[in-house]
């Protein structure tokens, strides 16, 4: 009796729940933006085209759709993103050689990275850390198939992305603008499969002043992407891989491969050579205390932070 009561009470919440969940279908207001629309009332507010179609959305791209608005890939700096994390936007003036909305201060100012419509947020925070280590500028090209918001910073872990992103272009166009207003020496160097010189030594030379440009993990470089590149007198390189189980390699470890073998060049060609620094602190002994198996282990129990 109890057994079959209990059954009848959960049908009957089960029902309200589902008559709630119909009057929230048919509520009109309560719809979000379809995509489409909302991707061509941001291009057409940033002065964009969408004549191309953007690229099927990530996984995190699709949760966060349900919010009006949220295809809209916004310009920033680093500046804004501070700000929009409760930070105080400076006034100070450009540092000795940094360059406002191309780089900062540290970083290089012979090679640059471009992502363009990046999906995944965890393969773009990759891109930012390689390109933290090696003080490379990173430049987003959206739509994008996530927020720039503060939440999705730290869930990527980027605490440093102030340090990294200098800006974030709302289309191809606005890119390809932005990049013939800058002086040469300047070249585009797009990575696809559709590339026909390979990569690296000794078919590919990289020189000062290169921007390495990478395309969607779900569709690669848009047609005007190549286009603008070779128009440009820029390079289509590609990185060879065994094609008989996957078709393409991460867009980080792409970016990676890409990155360091053009700073390994520029570094030789500079004659600055390769400095390598053994770490000093902590030590291999104090990293292999502190953890097993690779896990970091528990502090002492009533021990407190100093």
């Amino acid at each position: 009796m109890a057994t079959a009561l209990g059954r009848w009470r959960f049908s009957q919440a089960g029902l309200r729940r589902l008559d709630k969940l119909k009057e929230r279908m048919h509520t009109v207001t309560d719809r979000p933006e379809p995509r489409a629309a909302a991707v061509g009332r941001a291009a057409a507010a940033d002065g964009c085209s969408t004549s191309s179609t953007p690229p099927e959305p990530g996984p995190a791209a699709r949760r966060g759709a349900s919010r009006p608005g949220a295809w809209r890939c916004r310009t920033i700096s680093p500046v804004a993103t501070a700000a929009a994390a409760g930070g105080e936007a400076s006034t100070a003036p450009a540092e000795d050689g940094a360059v406002p909305g191309v780089r900062l201060a540290w970083h290089r100012p012979d090679v640059g990275v471009v992502l363009v419509h990046p999906q995944i947020p965890q393969n773009t925070g990759n891109v930012a850390r390689s390109c933290a280590a090696t003080a490379a500028p990173l430049h987003l090209v959206g739509p994008l198939g996530f927020d720039l918001d503060d939440r999705k910073l730290k869930r990527a872990g980027l605490d440093y992305w102030d340090s990294v992103a200098v800006h974030v272009h709302p289309c191809w166009g606005d890119f390809f603008a932005f990049f013939k207003t800058l002086p040469e020496p300047k070249r585009l160097v797009a990575y696809t499969v559709y590339g026909d010189t390979y990569y690296g030594a000794p078919e590919f030379s990289y020189r000062p002043g290169d921007w390495l440009v990478f395309g969607a993990e779900t569709s690669g470089l848009p047609p005007e992407a190549h286009d603008d590149v070779v128009a440009s007198g820029g390079a289509l390189v590609k990185i060879p891989i065994r094609d008989t189980h996957v078709r393409s390699i991460n867009l980080a470890v792409a970016a990676g491969v890409g990155l360091f073998e053009a700073i390994r060049q520029l570094d030789e060609q500079s004659g600055s050579g390769h400095e390598v620094v053994p770490r000093q602190s902590p030590t291999l002994q104090e990293v292999a205390g502190a953890h097993r198996d690779g896990k970091p282990l528990a502090p002492p129990r009533g021990a407190r932070a100093a």
